[in-house]
């Protein structure tokens, strides 16, 4: 008897040795990989190449554009918009400016030092007024600390919020707490974008780091691609 009860004592045990390097497994991979994120963001070693997709600039419409940005976290493709004027006889693009899809609400002081916003370029993690975004990007918002990053369900929310021009519920608060974020009147709202139309541009990032081997110690470079998919809105 007393053999039985140790037998699944050390069976117990296992069980939870187990269970705990599982935990820990999982942990550690989910670390590095918001730290391999941030390092590719911050290279300063980067260019950008265009791809050629044919001869003309390619117009689409909202219904392209929606499907694409519901790929973005998984594809880690950046989408970025951009307001500007098509000629068809020329075929010429002229852009304007940034197209603000939305005001971030996340605490700028927990911002990476080398976060780089799209819209104006600003660097600073201090407190101040909200910035501006008008790109989608994965590895971005996790350098801004978004509440959506690392959940697949509230990445999909916050997305849907967006294009349903609705409310957005901050996970971090329970819920019907009222702590939500507004996207009324933001330009990708259906209601208002069905018929909009873009130009569709696609480039890609070079990145180059340097690299050390755990192991034997050699020094080497890694080279990263990011796709980087830009939408004209036409008036």
């Amino acid at each position: 008897m007393e053999s039985a009860v140790e037998a699944l004592k050390l069976v117990f045990a296992v069980i939870v040795f187990s269970a705990a390097l599982t935990i820990s497994i999982f942990t550690f991979s989910k670390a590095r990989g918001t730290a391999e994120l941030i390092i590719q963001a911050s290279d300063n070693q980067r260019y950008y190449e265009s791809i050629q997709t044919g001869t003309e600039n390619r117009i689409v419409g909202f219904e392209t554009v929606i499907p694409t940005i519901y790929k973005y976290d998984k594809e880690r493709y950046k989408v970025t918009f951009k307001r500007g004027t098509y000629d068809a006889t020329t075929d010429t693009v002229t852009i304007s400016g940034p197209l603000e899809i939305y005001t971030t609400s996340s605490n700028r002081n927990l911002w990476n030092d080398d976060y780089t916003n799209d819209f104006d370029g600003a660097t600073t993690n201090s407190s101040g007024s909200e910035m501006r975004i008008c790109s989608f990007d994965i590895v971005e918002e996790t350098q801004r600390n978004e509440p959506w990053v690392g959940n697949t369900t509230e990445i999909k929310k916050h997305l849907d919020a967006i294009f349903s021009g609705g409310e957005y519920e901050l996970p971090q608060y329970a819920s019907g707490s009222g702590h939500t974020l507004n996207y009324s009147g933001n330009p990708l709202a259906v209601s208002t974008s069905n018929n909009s139309k873009f130009v569709e541009q696609i480039g890609r990032v070079t990145s180059t780091e340097e690299t050390v081997d755990d192991i034997t110690g050699v020094t080497g470079n890694k080279t990263t691609t990011k796709t980087i998919i830009t939408y004209i809105l036409i008036d």
